[in-house]
């Protein structure tokens, strides 16, 4: 049986890459890339090779749309060779750039 899909917000596809940027537990900087997954105007799903801890806050940057924003870890999964991470954005994304996440090219 599918499972219902109990989310607030439209989720859209997106294969971005991401400019990741944050602070370790010992408070050196950390920078890595990533690859969007879906975006909503309260989040992105996101896939990178660094693993970055929960709660954390992360500056984020999609050069593609020239969106440069900031958003707090909420959960971080190991998946193969890659971590899924969920972020939750400080501020919502407004709909024009949820709509041209939705129509911008695919890839980096």
């Amino acid at each position: 049986m599918a499972r219902k899909d109990i989310r607030k917000h439209e989720r859209v596809p997106c294969t971005l890459s991401v400019l990741l940027s944050w602070s370790d537990p010992d408070g050196s900087d950390r920078y890595g890339r990533g690859k969007c997954r879906d975006v909503s105007e309260v989040g992105l799903r996101v896939d990178t090779v660094d693993t970055i801890p929960p709660q954390s806050y992360v500056s984020l940057r999609i050069e593609k749309c020239d969106l440069t924003t900031s958003a707090r870890v909420r959960y971080s999964r190991r998946a193969g060779a890659t971590n899924v991470v969920g972020l939750e954005l400080t501020q919502k994304i407004r709909q024009q750039l949820l709509d041209a996440l939705r129509d911008a090219p695919t890839g980096s």
